[in-house]
């Protein structure tokens, strides 16, 4: 099954700086919009205008997984610490047992960011942060921002500042395809298995199905998933159970 989102169909909330585009069910964003795909619970499109924060009061048992697309986010977390995110960076709130404040705002210029919320297998333990910089912005085509699989957990002791991909608490992969007009890419992934493709920038096709920014692509039943670009496109693309 392959099914094209069009912004149109997008939920769409707008309130004090802060532009929301909805993906699944979220805040005033309810019916007819779908509650998940696969773990994947939240996909949001976040613009932030000048001097605006989003805030979240209080969050348990998800993962939130934030990538910034532009300009210069703050991410403070209560009781974790604050953490100045760069275009290519992905930060990562694991909130277990409950994270009481979560802000991401800008200084004197806008940003716009992407968050995805993941269902943990396992529920509770301590709140944790994580950073992965990513120095190249962008210039890499095939990037794995963040992992639950036990192959993918990286050894190196500075683990979230060399490019590692960010430990998650479910068998769910977020990667970030950036390919030049003409590139292809060919995921591997399972008949079984949950995969939804945000088209952040250009005009890709996926599975044989055109898709341009702002699209959302919800895939199952395959076992890869082909993406040839039309044009410059960057895609954040989620694998879950």
């Amino acid at each position: 099954m392959i099914k094209v989102r069009l912004p149109s169909e997008l939920g769409h909330l707008v309130q004090d700086g802060v532009k929301l585009e909805c993906h699944f069910a979220f805040r005033d964003y309810a019916h007819p919009a779908p509650s998940h795909w696969g773990r994947l619970r939240v996909l949001n499109r976040i613009d932030l205008e000048a001097d605006a924060a989003f805030r979240l009061d209080h969050e348990s048992a998800v993962e939130i997984v934030t990538l910034v697309l532009n300009g210069t986010v703050l991410a403070l977390v209560d009781g974790l610490g604050d953490s100045l995110l760069k275009p290519g960076d992905c930060h990562l709130v694991s909130a277990g047992d409950g994270v009481a404040l979560a802000t991401w705002k800008t200084g004197g210029a806008p940003a716009s960011l992407l968050q995805l919320w993941l269902m943990p297998e396992e529920e509770g333990g301590a709140s944790e942060i994580g950073l992965r910089r990513d120095g190249d912005r962008f210039g890499h085509e095939h990037v794995l921002l963040a992992s639950g699989f036990p192959e993918d957990d990286p050894e190196e002791a500075d683990q979230g500042r060399s490019g590692d991909p960010l430990p998650l608490k479910a068998r769910v992969r977020v990667l970030r395809l950036t390919l030049p007009t003409g590139g292809q890419a060919v995921i591997p992934t399972y008949a079984d298995r949950c995969v939804y493709a945000l088209v952040a920038a250009g005009q890709v096709e996926i599975q044989g199905f055109d898709a341009g920014a702002g699209c959302g692509v919800a895939i199952t039943g395959c076992e890869t998933v082909v993406v040839h670009a039309r044009e410059p496109s960057t895609l954040v693309i989620c694998d879950s159970d």
